[in-house]
């Protein structure tokens, strides 16, 4: 793991600051207008109702500052779906998606979870790489999608636990 991330489960307006984060990298990097953030900030509500005690938001810092997230909440059939996976621009490249995506593996395999999912877009060039280079396939595409003021092809990848 990057020995500059401090891994921790969110706090006091930590799911704010994702929800902010989420829709000011999307805008400035694909284009994505401002229903993205408001899609974001429904799904961080929906998220925080959910029953159970397996359900998961940690936010990586580095030198102190909020650098990345990552959710990860359960589905039936043993499935852990992973959601909020973001890492701010300027601590890409540093290890920083590879260990958050890993805090999020570990937590499903440590309940015994047999697969994890998640959803993405094509546009979102440098996550597709990070999934497929630890072991998700992608399951399902959605060519031609509008959504946010885009065009892109909704994908969902899935990685045996």
């Amino acid at each position: 793991m990057n020995s500059e991330l401090t891994v921790r489960t969110a706090r006091q307006g930590d799911h704010e600051w994702i929800v902010a984060a989420h829709g000011d990298v999307y805008a400035r990097e694909f284009g994505f207008d401002a229903r993205f953030h408001d899609g974001i900030a429904g799904k961080m509500h929906t998220f925080r109702q959910l029953p159970g005690a397996f359900g998961r938001v940690w936010v990586g810092l580095v030198a102190g500052r909020r650098a990345a997230s990552i959710a990860v909440s359960e589905r039936p059939g043993e499935v852990a779906f992973l959601n909020f996976v973001l890492v701010l621009p300027q601590y890409r490249g540093r290890g920083v998606g590879r260990a958050m995506m890993d805090t999020a593996l570990d937590h499903a395999r440590a309940h015994g979870l047999k697969e994890a999912q998640l959803e993405t877009y094509s546009c979102l060039v440098d996550a597709r790489a990070l999934y497929g280079r630890l072991g998700f396939r992608m399951t399902e595409a959605i060519p031609g999608k509008q959504a946010f003021g885009q065009t892109f092809d909704q994908e969902f990848w899935a990685l045996r636990l």
